[in-house]
């Protein structure tokens, strides 16, 4: 006889679990400049500790991103300063990503090592196809673009 049952004499799971909803306290306003003591000296006690090592992680990343930001602003600042087309296109390239391979470090077999090179020649010669592709466009492309206005 066998120990596992069919699926039809199992009964149905119940998946759905009741929550129970949270009471929000209310927040009592501050007055500035009026320090009455209060009427519950407990109530002190009895509010919920912040948690310091999250508050500094949330401000740790929004430093991040505020640093983030203004090296972007400071990059277009300089593009907008140079006085040259070819000033503008070397900062436009210097933020353009590169493409790397990665070559798998000495234990790794000598089939994974030639196929890093095998990919290092592929994206070369894809490169040059795009560049070729990009510096010949039809004549019938061309005057699209233009009678568009683009």
């Amino acid at each position: 006889m066998s120990d596992y049952f069919p699926r039809i004499e199992l009964p149905p799971v119940d998946r759905t679990v009741p929550r129970a909803i949270s009471s929000v306290q209310a927040v009592q306003p501050i007055v500035a400049g009026h320090s009455a003591p209060s009427a519950n000296p407990d109530a002190r006690a009895s509010v919920p500790q912040i948690d310091i090592a999250g508050v500094d992680e949330d401000v740790a990343s929004a430093a991040q991103y505020v640093e983030i930001y203004a090296r972007i602003a400071d990059i277009l600042a300089d593009l907008d300063s140079s006085g040259s087309v070819d000033g503008a296109a070397q900062s436009i390239n210097a933020m353009l990503p590169r493409p790397i391979v990665l070559v798998p470090l000495p234990p790794a077999s000598r089939e994974a090592i030639e196929h890093a090179a095998v990919v290092a020649r592929r994206m070369v010669d894809r490169a040059a196809y795009s560049h070729a592709a990009q510096a010949h466009l039809p004549r019938g492309v061309v005057d699209q673009i233009v009678a568009s206005g683009g």
